[in-house]
């Protein structure tokens, strides 16, 4: 629509045809779509695959360059990655290698979060706080500088409905120089399903990994 509408105000002053509007049309479409998910090439192969006209390459690439720069000047994420950030989510990008064997002896590190939201008080409204401005199913529990669990959302939730304490889940850690390989077995002993990264001196809690991300680098590899 945006190049048709586009098309249209050129047509004032220019001599367009209704071949020369379509055109406009189908390079608006795929101008608008690759600014807003980020993905130029699948916008101009969508579009492409809808028309098979080569004669619409041209007008599609100036489209999408166009498109593209007009995006980045006006923010860094896409649409998605905004709509994460916005509902509170924390963006971790991870690059994993591209064979298995290097993925697997890959240091937990590169993988965990390294700002966890942690818990420091079981107090009810640093609970309410806790799970209003964040989205995420589990919180690593730290007392005075203690890790002593992990506490779930359910839980939270049904421990401010009854005036009580919320049950918290062992905490299962690693250390941030332990392998994919070796940290991936915890996680089956972890019944919230993640791992939280600690120092080996401290025990201060530095990062958390867990096992969405992990699956979602996994997927990265095979795909």
């Amino acid at each position: 629509m945006s190049g048709y509408f586009l098309g249209g105000l050129a047509g004032i002053w220019l001599p367009l045809t209704p071949a020369d509007r379509i055109v406009l049309s189908a390079v608006g479409m795929s101008a608008c779509l690759g600014a807003i998910v980020r993905a130029p090439l699948t916008s101009m192969l969508i579009v492409f695959e809808m028309t098979h006209q080569f004669a619409l390459v041209p007008g599609l690439l100036l489209g999408t360059f166009i498109s593209q720069i007009v995006a980045r000047l006006n923010g860094p994420l896409n649409f998605y990655d905004a709509l994460l950030v916005q509902d509170g989510h924390e963006l971790h990008k991870v690059r994993p290698p591209l064979d298995l064997h290097s993925w697997q002896n890959l240091p937990v590190a590169a993988l965990a979060n390294p700002r966890p939201v942690l818990l420091t008080s079981l107090e009810p409204e640093r609970l309410k706080v806790a799970i209003s401005d964040h989205p995420y199913a589990y919180f690593p529990v730290v007392i005075e500088g203690r890790l002593i669990g992990v506490a779930g959302r359910r839980e939270i939730l049904t421990a401010l409905s009854a005036g009580t304490a919320p049950e918290l889940h062992p905490a299962v850690t690693c250390h941030a120089e332990q392998t994919i390989r070796e940290v991936g077995n915890q996680f089956i002993a972890s019944p919230a399903n993640i791992v939280v990264v600690v120092d080996p001196q401290s025990n201060a809690v530095t990062g958390i990994v867990t096992l969405h991300d992990l699956l979602r680098a996994q997927a990265a590899i095979e795909s």
